[in-house]
């Protein structure tokens, strides 16, 4: 296969490999740079960025819908005052969870959100160009599905190709002209290029092959490079992966080649094979010779069979020497030379992660057992004394009843500093109560770690609103439907289905739903056109975002704060106030009553 770079073949082939008047021309990275945004977007997005800077907590969406309708003069101030007094109308179920909520496909520019480096760029305001190449391309893509229904979704995610295209691939996957479709266009599929309308794949005339990836221009160089960074570059990097494998392949064999003409070929001491001097490796004792081939089928064997004691140093986390013609051989394989045999089949490291892997979880069992052995060593040590002294003063309670009242009083501190979370400060500058378990300030009535269920409740109310979140494609208004049917109908007129997301013409109605009576409820066996009342998926997906949430949530630490336990340690185990020999006291009978 000649594979070269998309720039070099197309200076090439720039007057012969592009013809035609339905052809576009294709996009070069290196040569069509981005241009510059219009001034008025340049400002739109430079105050959004501003906004985000100063409400780090609020979605970019609420700030991108009141921009939109203020004037340019006051657009910051304007939306300042409005969310410092209705905050509570504007941002319920719209707070941002965070950065890992959504993986951005580009990296966020500071040219285009001002020094912003906590808005990516699928959350700006998008020129006219770009949406409107966005809609064509989805056309071309998604012939299946309407045209509302493809501006419905764009408008939900911002008229982000990327955020866009699975969402319609969903939508398209329920229609039975999706399936009807697909079946005749298995037949016409490329095997090399993605099945996309605008990446197009380029042939060499000489050889009749594959030569590189291209992506057809959209009239936007945006979405252009998108199209690229998705489809084009993965499989790029997949052409370079093997054309590197293959050429090393080919390497070796010329040079084993080249060493058996010049007669510098080495025998093997465990196969008896005769390879060159590279593929082979050395032990540091016995200068015993083994090829890569055996090293890997020793290791493979110590990996997933019954040689794993007598194969690996795990001193030294490599391998031992195997060659069978000196048993009494106590030398090892070099680190960096095993490394590079289990390497040199297909350039990766997987089975040399693998082997230091396990020799690290050997090596952490290991440790572990000698620790538990200290520390039941430890126990009986300190164990016989404790029982021993325990015994002496059960006897002396029991016969002096003056010793029986210190101990007693004892146990009362004892008792004191362990019961109830409620903690006040002594100090008289502080006197504050607090929650000896949560560290947080003790008002009545009191839950511990209320700010992280909070947090949670929050990440799991802003996940499920954006689930079955609607935006109408003429005003960019967003909603969420609490009840009724699902024939939506928004301010400024446009009329929708919340299930489909196609417009409902006033000629089409009602006539847009079921018709058909179902005794038994469920789906219709009759049609398939949307539900009038239906709500089944949208109960699914509200289930599938809370779940979703909550996992990011405790992946993010939100099951606390380590500091915070240890202060909950340290408070509880503090000893009272009193004398040396009443503190030494306390501390024996704790130890006496755990």
């Amino acid at each position: 296969m000649d594979l070269v770079p998309l720039t070099r073949f197309w200076r090439s082939r720039s007057s012969t490999a592009v013809t035609g008047e339905n052809i576009n021309p294709l996009y070069d990275p290196h040569q069509h740079q981005q241009h510059d945004l219009e001034p008025d977007l340049r400002d739109l997005n430079a105050s959004l960025a501003a906004l985000v800077e100063v409400f780090p907590d609020i979605a970019p969406e609420v700030f991108r819908e009141m921009l939109s309708s203020i004037s340019k003069e006051s657009r910051i101030e304007v939306v300042t005052e409005q969310l410092l007094k209705k905050d509570a109308k504007l941002l319920r179920g719209r707070y941002r969870i965070g950065r890992g909520d959504r993986q951005s496909t580009s990296s966020p520019t500071s040219e285009q959100v001002g020094n912003a480096p906590t808005l990516a760029t699928e959350e700006t305001f998008r020129g006219e160009s770009y949406r409107n190449a966005v809609k064509q391309v989805f056309y071309e893509e998604f012939k299946t599905l309407s045209h509302s229904s493809i501006k419905a979704v764009t408008a939900e995610q911002n008229y982000s190709y990327t955020l866009s295209r699975p969402v319609l691939q969903q939508l398209a996957a329920k229609s039975w002209r999706f399936s009807l479709a697909n079946f005749w266009s298995k037949r016409s599929q490329s095997q090399t290029a993605p099945e996309h309308p605008n990446i197009v794949c380029q042939v060499s005339r000489a050889s009749g092959e594959t030569a590189a990836l291209g992506v057809k221009r959209t009239g936007s160089t945006q979405l252009d490079r998108e199209l690229w960074q998705l489809f084009v570059e993965p499989a790029l990097a997949s052409q370079r992966r093997e054309q590197l494998i293959a050429d090393h392949t080919y390497a070796s064999k010329l040079n084993e080649a080249e060493a058996e003409d010049a007669g510098a070929l080495f025998d093997c001491e465990c196969c008896f094979g005769s390879v060159s001097f590279e593929r082979m490796v050395t032990c540091d004792e016995g200068c015993h010779q083994l090829c890569f081939d055996c090293v890997r089928r020793t290791v493979n064997e110590a990996l997933y069979g019954q040689g794993w004691a007598r194969t690996v140093y795990p001193e030294r986390s490599t391998v031992r020497c195997f060659a069978p013609t000196s048993q009494e051989c106590h030398g090892a394989i070099p680190t960096d030379r095993v490394c590079y045999a289990l390497s040199d089949a297909d350039g990766s490291h997987d089975i040399w992660q693998q082997l230091q892997g396990r020799v690290a979880s050997e090596a952490l069992i290991k440790t572990v057992q000698l620790i538990f052995l200290s520390f039941l060593a430890a126990a009986f040590v300190f164990t016989v004394p404790l029982l021993l002294f325990t015994s002496v003063i059960w006897m002396m309670a029991n016969i002096l009843p003056p010793v029986a009242a210190i101990f007693h009083a004892s146990w009362v501190r004892v008792h004191r500093s362990r019961q109830g979370l409620r903690f006040k400060c002594l100090n008289p500058s502080c006197t504050k109560t607090s929650c000896a378990r949560c560290a947080t300030i003790w008002r009545n009535p009191h839950i511990c770690f209320e700010t992280e269920k909070t947090s949670l409740r929050t990440a799991i109310e802003s996940s499920a609103t954006a689930a079955i979140k609607r935006t109408c494609p003429r005003c960019l208004l967003s909603f969420v439907k609490s009840s009724g049917c699902n024939k939506l109908v928004c301010n400024c007129g446009y009329t929708m289905c919340y299930i489909c997301r196609n417009e409902i013409t006033s000629k089409e109605g009602y006539s847009h739903f079921c018709q058909h009576f179902r005794a038994r409820g469920g789906r219709c066996s009759e049609c398939e056109r949307c539900d009038l009342y239906g709500d089944e998926d949208e109960e699914a997906a509200i289930r599938r975002a809370a779940e979703s949430a909550e996992k990011a949530w405790r992946d993010q630490g939100g099951k606390g704060d380590a500091n915070t336990q240890l202060m909950v340690e340290a408070l509880v185990g503090q000893a009272g106030h009193g004398t040396r020999y009443e503190k030494w006291l306390d501390a024996m009978v704790d130890a006496i009553a755990l």
